[in-house]
């Protein structure tokens, strides 16, 4: 694998992964809220909180970035984004629940939007039109099977596994 397509397969992986970790737990939601004692109006509370703390922090990540760089900020991100993961695995409750989906989405925006911006940094013209199409390529693919995947995580090894996994 050349360095070019290593760095799309990356870039691609760090779209996604938002995506990725949203959609994945979705078939895994009745199991969570038997577990975290919670109705599903109280489990959309997972998503909504999820959203706004993603939309507020892309915000942030951009001028962060240009400031100190996209590596830490990605590499911050994603620390953020594991120990939020891992923090919804062990979640006895809703409320640890919503603070670990909070986590995640402080994180992982970071690496949802500084991964395109990685993209014009290191390509141009056709080269960068070819990277960000890759790019959308992942982001828009991964809705279509993580459910699919969360599934059959859940039905085989419990919803906490999927948490386990994005980690």
């Amino acid at each position: 694998m050349s360095t070019s397509t290593g760095n799309l397969v990356l870039l691609s992986g760090l779209a996604a992964i938002g995506t990725l970790s949203t959609t994945i737990i979705l078939p895994s939601f009745p199991a969570m809220a038997t577990a975290l004692n919670a109705g599903a109006d109280e489990m959309a509370l997972t998503l909504s909180s999820f959203f706004i703390v993603f939309a507020l922090g892309q915000l942030l990540v951009g001028p962060l970035s240009d400031r100190y760089g996209r590596r830490p900020l990605i590499l911050g991100g994603l620390t953020l984004f594991v120990l939020g993961s891992l923090l919804g695995a062990w979640a006895s409750d809703l409320n640890t629940m919503i603070a670990a989906r909070v986590t995640q989405a402080a994180g992982v925006c970071a690496a949802s939007v500084l991964a395109r911006a990685v993209a014009r940094d290191l390509y141009d013209g056709p080269l960068l039109a070819k990277a960000l199409a890759f790019i959308m390529v992942a982001m828009a693919a991964a809705p279509g099977f993580s459910p699919l995947l969360g599934s059959l995580i859940d039905s085989q090894f419990g919803w906490r596994t999927s948490f386990v996994l994005v980690a």
